[in-house]
């Protein structure tokens, strides 16, 4: 071997992740249960930053140059772009949303379907605003491998077109804290892939099927977290909480102009109430009666606008919504903004 050293490729990074969350925001997940891992689309890795002061501007030392450093505030962001497995995107949804309710369609016959419902929790009812956080191992190489404490997910985009996987894009917040780890890196979580050509669509206050007609979709969810209240009298140099915002979910679509009429226009400019569905499904699970799936239904939306857009020689409407226009009615059930329902093999989230 030649003298030096071995430089390290990025094919070589890992991360493994869990369902669970932490019990509070100092104590991290146990080794054991950092079990999950999946693929990722960049190569990206943990940013650690620190807030630093310094004597540079201050006066008395007879010059201008720095002697004194102090470190007083840490923080970590990742960020992470992937295949939008069933998996990762009932993980991604469930620390996003921070409530999941799992129940079993066929308990007898196929215990290992799982039916996950996760929706956004009540601050009223959880007795807190702080979102979930849960602990992250990564791997750059075999000497470069650490535990990221009280990781949160302050937003979520899952985007598709054509015939592509979803794509779930993800950002991370942690406390700051990272210590080195000793981890036997887990083995791939077995996935199903769900894409966008096994998507079915419908929009309108009748339901209407629009699937053949959608180029391109997202939904962006966004917790807006008070970062900046992380750091308190005690809290010393890592982040000690991460509360929840105003908080959104905010879809959007480009769908080709129907030919014999201006539905999608006529809706904008009469101020219809809408419901949108988003229903997107993968392999079969275990048993091939039930599959892989997941459905995102807002019940009450107003376009904020439709204009008409042009790709490859074809008319659009670029439809949008925004945090105006999707509704929230606090009496409808079983959730007034977002029904958000991720069918899978996994036993759950967020225990």
């Amino acid at each position: 071997m030649l003298p030096g050293y071995d430089a390290v490729r990025i094919e070589e990074m890992q991360w493994a992740l869990s369902t669970k969350k932490q019990s509070d925001y100092d104590t991290p997940v146990a080794d054991a249960d950092l079990n999950k891992a999946h693929t990722v689309r960049e190569a990206n890795v943990a940013e650690v930053t620190k807030e630093l002061r310094s004597d540079r501007e201050t006066y008395g030392k007879g010059h201008e140059f720095t002697e004194q450093v102090w470190e007083v505030a840490r923080d970590i962001r990742m960020s992470r772009s992937m295949d939008g497995s069933s998996f990762i995107l009932g993980w991604a949804l469930a620390f996003a949303m921070g409530k999941v309710v799992t129940t079993q369609p066929d308990a007898a016959g196929h215990p290992n379907t799982k039916l996950h419902t996760i929706t956004f929790f009540d601050p009223d009812v959880e007795g807190s605003i702080n979102m979930p956080v849960t602990s992250i191992v990564e791997s750059i190489s075999p000497g470069i491998k650490r535990l990221l404490y009280s990781m949160a997910v302050p937003s979520v985009t899952i985007t598709a077109e054509g015939f592509e996987h979803l794509n779930t894009a993800v950002d991370l917040i942690g406390s700051g804290k990272s210590v080195a780890s000793s981890l036997d890196m887990p083995d791939l979580t077995t996935v199903s892939y769900l894409a966008s050509n096994y998507a079915t669509i419908k929009l309108g206050d009748s339901g209407e099927d629009i699937s053949t007609r959608v180029r391109s979709w997202s939904v962006v969810i966004n917790n807006n977290p008070r970062e900046g209240r992380g750091y308190f009298p005690s809290s010393g140099l890592y982040r000690g909480r991460l509360e929840i915002g105003s908080r959104s979910i905010v879809p959007a679509l480009v769908v080709d102009i129907n030919d014999t009429d201006a539905d999608l226009l006529d809706d904008f400019l009469n101020q219809t109430e809408l419901a949108l569905e988003i229903y997107a499904e993968g392999d079969y699970t275990s048993g091939d009666t039930y599959k892989h799936y997941l459905r995102l239904r807002f019940p009450r939306l107003l376009y904020r606008a439709v204009p008409l857009s042009e790709a490859d020689g074809i008319w659009s409407y670029a439809v949008s919504f925004d945090e105006e226009t999707v509704i929230y009615k606090s009496g409808d059930s079983p959730n007034p903004l977002i029904t958000v329902e991720v069918q899978n093999e996994t036993e759950s989230y967020l225990t």
